[in-house]
């Protein structure tokens, strides 16, 4: 009807009409037009009048007649008649409004839909047939009258046909431009409504999509029924990289650009900066997310690129690796490709696995590009250059070991160190020292949130950990080794030798209350950086797959937040593998095998805990870069514990013997805390301080409550 090529020029005894000022007069003309076939199908009286009442059900044996009166082949009326030459004036008139505000820069949606789904004249006029009826509630009635049945209120296949068509002919070439495979409802712009096999097809409702609707009245919000998955990518300014140039070269389309790499390779940045330097929106979507049971794949893949066709933006789906694992990754791969074939348009996509699936057939066109992450010494000359050298290379190097960020990454990083400073009136906001950039790496890592694991915020120090000078200077050395892994690794290149194994794996094994806990805590404090101890509760499923599919979230967003791992009784978790006698033996031991695979793969630092030692795999010692055995406390170190269990404020009486206390009852770490917290409560019921009467009541609760034996001579 109104195709923007469609050019028309104005007779020269009227005036040239005015460019619409809105979208909404644009709709306004087409409705004064689409009034005028109304009124020319009314005036050609192939719809009958009722006669009483009860006509809207009933017909008269006239009215048949009178029906078949006329021929099938030729329901004109001759000449054309004064509704006739009012559409052509109408058609002139809106053509020459609508050329005037293209030239002008007006944006119209209709004029947009045309371009962007390559539809005729003909599919634009029953687009707007639908159209009419949401727009202005007169037309249910109309449409009322039209049907003989004031019940059916839409519009139809056979009323919107009927206002365009006179012939058989014409009615035949409508009724395609309305089938299944054709433009309109292939890409869902109308929808017919099954309202039972029983009705004829001509009578069914046919209605406009909701997100359609909103764009031709010129409401360019996200479908809201994908809006919760889309997050826009802010494309900034435009690097230039041998990267960006290859992939700007690719940027055709139905092409899907797959970018392929370990987590913080760049993925984003080169999406970024290639969309910027062809000025192409950008629609971000985290492919997991759409992987929700409750979620209709297909169905939100479809929405996701016909909107991004309406906004003529191009997809980022990440980790779109996730969505292609079996058993149902095969179907979402030939959904992608469908969509991608019929829609067209550009989709940047990225994850960790290679491109291992079937190429899909023209017109689809895939390109592929491996990703490596930013090595520690491209992370620590990013550093000097930000800093002008100003900071000393070791706290650099601890900078880049505990917090591993692309280079992107850490520009931004730095510029939030500088707010800091400025926020805190430390010096001018050029002069970030060492703690506001370590606040700001947290704080661009996040914490993660999650049902999988939990924050603990360290509340223990090394003055507080009693143990063996052994297992301090391990615990010590696994710090060191946390802190110097940019020496090693990136300045002198160790990491050329090493494709996995270089992050910190540690076993902490030994009684209950030894310690171990405590010393994650520790090594947290000391390093700077988050501590998630994990649920073992949420990880472990009896459904197959569920635990593997848990394991990779939970190092993922460790990996997100450069934070440690901490596995609290693992040995749930990695018991040793078995002869496969049935399918619970493999999938359990499919299970194990994951998590040593994870621990391989994992660049940080996660730490296990077990009090079983030996029910463990023993594939697990081997990945183990540091194994620090718990002891149980002896008399010594049982009293350093007494003493350091008490916070400074706490009243003790003079009658209390830590010394004895230590002596006479074998108690762990852990029991220690709780006997005094237990003396502590005991004394407070009582108004007074802790006395050695409170705490040998405690203790004799400890040793019940662990199934001891209580001798009641030590309690005298």
């Amino acid at each position: 009807m109104i195709p923007e090529e469609r050019v028309r020029e104005p007779s020269a005894a009227s005036e040239v009409p005015a460019p619409y000022r809105t979208p909404h007069e644009h709709l306004a003309d087409l409705l004064s037009r689409h009034d005028a076939l109304l009124k020319r199908r009314i005036a050609r009286g192939q719809t009958r009048r009722p006669a009483d009442i009860l006509g809207f059900a009933a017909i008269s044996e006239q009215e048949v007649q009178q029906l078949l009166d006329v021929p099938s082949d030729d329901r004109t009326t001759g000449a054309p008649d004064a509704h006739t030459r009012e559409l052509r004036i109408l058609e002139e008139h809106i053509g020459a409004r609508v050329d005037r505000s293209l030239q002008n820069g007006m944006r119209l949606p209709l004029v947009e839909l045309v371009k962007r789904f390559a539809l005729t004249p003909s599919e634009i006029d029953l687009l707007i047939a639908c159209l009419a009826v949401e727009l202005d509630s007169r037309y249910e009635r109309i449409y009322g009258f039209l049907h003989d049945d004031m019940s059916r209120r839409s519009a139809s296949p056979g009323l919107a046909i009927s206002l365009y068509a006179d012939t058989i002919g014409e009615i035949a070439r409508l009724r395609a431009l309305l089938g299944p495979l054709a433009p309109l409802r292939h890409y869902r712009l109308l929808e017919l409504v099954e309202e039972g096999a029983a009705m004829p097809w001509l009578a069914r409702a046919l209605r406009i999509d909701e997100r359609i609707l909103s764009f031709l009245t010129a409401d360019f919000t996200i479908d809201a029924r994908i809006a919760r998955y889309v997050v826009p990518l802010d494309t900034g300014d435009a690097e230039t990289n041998p990267s960006v140039e290859r992939i700007v070269q690719w940027l055709q389309p139905s092409t899907l650009i797959y970018l392929h790499g370990p987590r913080h390779s760049g993925a984003d940045d080169l999406v970024r900066s290639a969309a910027a330097r062809v000025a192409m929106p950008v629609f971000t979507v985290d492919t997991q997310l759409l992987l929700d049971p409750a979620a209709d794949f297909e169905q939100s893949l479809f929405l996701l690129f016909r909107e991004a066709t309406l906004s003529e933006a191009a997809l980022y789906l990440k980790n779109l690796d996730r969505a292609f694992e079996p058993p149902t990754g095969e179907a979402r791969h030939r959904a992608l490709v469908r969509c991608l074939s019929d829609l067209g348009g550009v989709v940047f996509a990225s994850g960790e696995q290679a491109w291992c699936w079937q190429l899909p057939a023209e017109p689809v066109a895939t390109r592929m590009l491996e990703l490596q992450s930013d090595t520690f010494r491209e992370q620590l000359n990013a550093w000097q250059r930000l800093t002008g050298n100003t900071f000393p290379s070791d706290q650099l190097h601890r900078l880049v070991s505990l917090h591993p960020l692309p280079v992107p990454a850490i520009r931004d990083v730095w510029r939030m160190a500088r707010a800091i400073a400025a926020a805190e009136g430390a010096g001018g906001e050029n002069a970030p020292d060492l703690t506001h950039v370590q606040q700001a790496c947290r704080t661009h890592a996040g914490t993660p949130v999650s049902s999988l694991a939990r924050r603990i915020d360290p509340k223990h120090r090394w003055a507080e950990l009693v143990l063996p000078k052994e297992q301090l200077d391990q615990l010590a050395a696994i710090c060191s080794h946390a802190r110097h892994a940019s020496i090693v690794y990136g300045e002198w290149c160790f990491e050329r030798r090493l494709s996995l194994g270089k992050g910190l794996n540690v076993l902490f094994s030994g009684p209950p209350g030894t310690g171990k806990t405590m010393a994650a805590e520790v090594i947290a404090a000391e390093l700077g950086v988050a501590l998630l101890k994990i649920d073992l509760s949420q990880i472990v499923s009896k459904y197959i797959g569920e635990t593997e599919k848990n394991l990779r979230q939970l190092f993922d967003q460790a990996a997100l937040a450069n934070a440690i791992l901490f596995f609290d009784e693992a040995d749930a978790l990695l018991g040793k593998r078995s002869d496969v006698k049935d399918a619970h033996d493999r999938y359990a031991n499919t299970e194990t095998a994951y998590l040593l695979q994870k621990m391989e793969e994992f660049a940080g630092i996660s730490i296990l805990a077990t009090n079983l030692r030996q029910n463990m795999d023993d594939a697990f010692t081997r990945r183990m870069r540091f194994i620090v055995e718990f002891p149980f406390p002896e008399d010594d170190d049982r009293l350093r514990i007494w003493r350091s269990v008490w916070p400074a404020e706490v009243p003790l009486a003079p009658d209390i013997d830590l010394s004895l206390l230590a002596r006479r009852f074998r108690l762990s770490g852990g029991s220690i805390r709780n006997v005094a917290l237990s003396a502590a409560f005991l004394a407070a019921e009582q108004r007074s301080n802790v006395s050695m009467h409170h705490l040998l009541r405690a203790t004799r609760r400890e040793l019940q409550k662990m199934g001891r034996l209580v001798n009641e001579e030590e309690y005298r």
